[in-house]
């Protein structure tokens, strides 16, 4: 993981001296918080085009992956200039023991067509944001297909910037996830404005095509235009659109294929029925739990199929996760630097999971471990809020009732199912309890900055509780009782991506009920295609702070592409309550790892599972401009 920054200005003519970007305070500035998502190495470089166009090109690297690091910006002979934040997972063949950065610049480096750069992009799955400098005099740069990586961008005169963060002098906005954009500097020169043109995706996530709005995100002081050529869509497999037929509807039947079942087949006996109907209703007129639903329908053998397959590419892509990394945590990594890079691996926590103990999180945290060494223990992180007025006269705030939140309760149960199901492991359960002095504090010095150009109330409670769990500065439990525990983790699992997918907002159940089968489709075609333009980005400023990386399993192209292929109705029922229907396939997977408790666990989102909406204003909306944040 890096962060990156480029600066690029027009002379006005070729007289003009090279503008000295070390000595303006925005580079200055923005080196700082550069610096703290890549705390293991920082440079930049110059370089100017036809006495044309100045560059400054800085970059912070955290270095995970290859056995040596590789320090960015990354260069060639023939000018060609790369900066890197990202990790290719799939596209491209890679050797443990080399950096995907330096497979990735060779293959840049050595393109000469917009055709090549194009194709190489396009080969690549994993998350991303970059910034390439072509001796050609083009300038390309993009996000992947779902902004996992942060670039905010700005114009004004005579200057363009691009950067993983925000500058507090400029304003600036997320170069939007619509494909590979690229600045011709020199028509760009002769016309004293930037020339952008846009290569789209092929398609969006959905398989429908991209709106390029973009007008709005952008100044006067360009011209932009789109071209015919297109970048080709990672994500191979469109939204299986079939609805289902009435016999499904009312069994809950299908094959695999979309064909019919035989319903008499499968329909369960008298027998089988009578401990779970009431005394006058008719066979289907159930008055099963959540749980006993749940079993029913794991056994029915297209469901129980589908999950096991969405089991194997769900624990193959958590493998990608846990397995592209050093495994050696922050100390470690510290006490290697500038030293010989033998010790590859250390039997602390290098790897951490975003655990509220729902049902996301749960079953990440089982898939990973799988793939770790069982000598690594596994940092679950809990992040919980309290407000100075329930801590009123508390000397110690360890075990205090106000951080008895909700995602505390089930993180702590989460935890115990984790210790029957993997026994082996040692799970670390940080509890990250934080109050409303800490809160108003880093808020105002960090987490306030991080957040732009992101400003809602909502941003702000997932923002600051994101920054507080990747900081993972809590307590453990031991057998000598309590301790205090601060992360190492350098790579952060996060649950991301399934709501969107697997029918699990509640707005994805107030369509169904509105606009049935085909509401809801159109609602997840929707849902996926706009991952991309919400809230990855500000994520990724948020927890990269902290020196840590954050990858998502759930969005992972093979996953998407897999429940892309499947009918919706194998992924989500809402004919079924809450806690069953939604993330039907996700809660049968669960159940068959034995994490019987969470399978039937409702979402709460953070902010309120965590409690830090109780903290401040309860009569805000969500999606109201954050006053608190405008007053900093």
């Amino acid at each position: 993981m890096c962060g990156i920054c480029a600066f690029i200005y027009l002379r006005k003519d070729t007289t003009s001296t090279l503008f000295k970007s070390s000595d303006d305070s925005t580079f200055q500035e923005l080196s700082g918080w550069l610096k703290r998502r890549g705390p293991n190495h920082f440079q930049d470089t110059t370089c100017c085009f036809q006495n044309a166009v100045d560059m400054h090109f800085s970059a912070s690297v955290l270095h995970l992956r290859g056995k040596n690091p590789a320090w960015q910006p990354i260069t060639d002979e023939a000018g060609n200039v790369l900066l890197w934040n990202g990790e290719i997972f799939g596209g491209f063949e890679l050797e443990t023991s080399v950096s995907d950065t330096e497979v990735l610049s060779k293959e840049l480096f050595k393109s000469t067509t917009e055709i090549e750069v194009l194709s190489v992009i396009s080969t690549i799955k994993g998350p991303f944001a970059f910034i390439f400098y072509q001796n050609t005099g083009h300038l390309w740069f993009g996000r992947d297909l779902f902004g996992r990586r942060s670039l905010l961008w700005n114009f004004d005169d005579s200057c363009f910037s691009l950067c993983s963060v925000a500058s507090k002098q400029k304003k600036c906005k997320e170069v939007p996830t619509l494909g590979l954009f690229s600045i011709d500097l020199h028509q760009s020169y002769i016309k004293q404005r930037f020339e952008l043109c846009l290569y789209p995706w092929s398609t969006g996530p959905s398989g429908l095509p991209l709106e390029h709005k973009i007008t709005e995100e952008i100044s006067d002081n360009l011209t932009i235009h789109i071209n015919s050529s297109s970048l080709e869509c990672p994500i191979l497999t469109p939204l299986n659109k079939t609805l289902p037929t009435d016999e499904v509807l009312e069994y809950n039947i299908l094959s695999q294929n979309g064909h019919e079942c035989s319903a008499s087949e499968l329909k369960p006996s008298d027998s089988e029925l009578k401990p779970f109907l009431s005394e006058n209703h008719s066979n289907f007129e159930l008055k099963l739990s959540n749980l006993e639903l749940l079993y029913r329908l794991s056994e029915i053998s297209v469901l129980k199929d589908t999950a096991k397959a969405f089991e194997d590419i769900l624990s193959e892509a958590v493998k990608r996760r846990v397995n592209n990394h050093s495994n050696l945590c922050k100390k470690c990594y510290s006490t290697r630097e500038g030293k010989s890079p033998e010790k590859s691996s250390c039997e602390h926590a290098s790897v951490g999971v975003l655990f509220s103990g729902g049902l996301d999180s749960i079953v990440i945290a089982c898939l990973a471990d799988r793939h770790l060494l069982k000598s690594q223990p596994i940092d679950l992180i809990n992040v919980a809020f309290a407000s100075n007025s329930s801590l009123k006269g508390s000397v110690s705030h360890y075990g205090h009732q106000a951080f008895e939140t909700p995602d505390r309760v089930t993180g702590r149960k989460g935890v115990d199912a984790l210790h029957v199901v993997c026994p082996h492991r040692n799970w670390n359960f940080v509890e990250v309890n934080v109050t409303e002095e800490d809160l108003v504090n880093q808020r105002r010095d960090v987490i306030s900055h991080l957040l732009k150009p992101s400003c809602t109330v909502l941003d702000e409670s997932i923002g600051c509780a994101l920054w507080f769990a990747a900081n993972g500065s809590g307590t453990v439990n031991s057998c000598e009782g309590p301790r205090s525990y601060t992360s190492c983790a350098r790579v952060l699992l996060v649950g991301m991506g399934a709501d969107e997918q697997l029918g699990g907002y509640a707005r994805h159940r107030a369509k169904f009920n509105v606009s049935g089968w085909p509401g809801l489709i159109e609602e997840l075609s929707l849902e996926l295609d706009r991952i991309g333009s919400r809230n990855l980005g500000r994520d990724d400023r948020i927890i990269a702070d902290n020196g840590v990386e954050s990858r998502y399993p759930f969005l992972d192209e093979n996953v998407v592409s897999f429940l892309n292929n499947l009918p919706v109705f194998l992924k989500m029922d809402l004919n079924h309550p809450r806690g069953v229907g939604e993330k039907l396939l996700l809660r049968i997977m669960a159940l068959k790892l034995g994490l019987t408790e969470a399978a039937e666990l409702p979402k709460r989102a953070i902010q309120f599972g965590s409690r830090i909406a109780k903290i401040e204003n309860s009569k805000e909306k969500g999606s109201d401009v954050c006053e608190r944040l405008k007053a900093l």
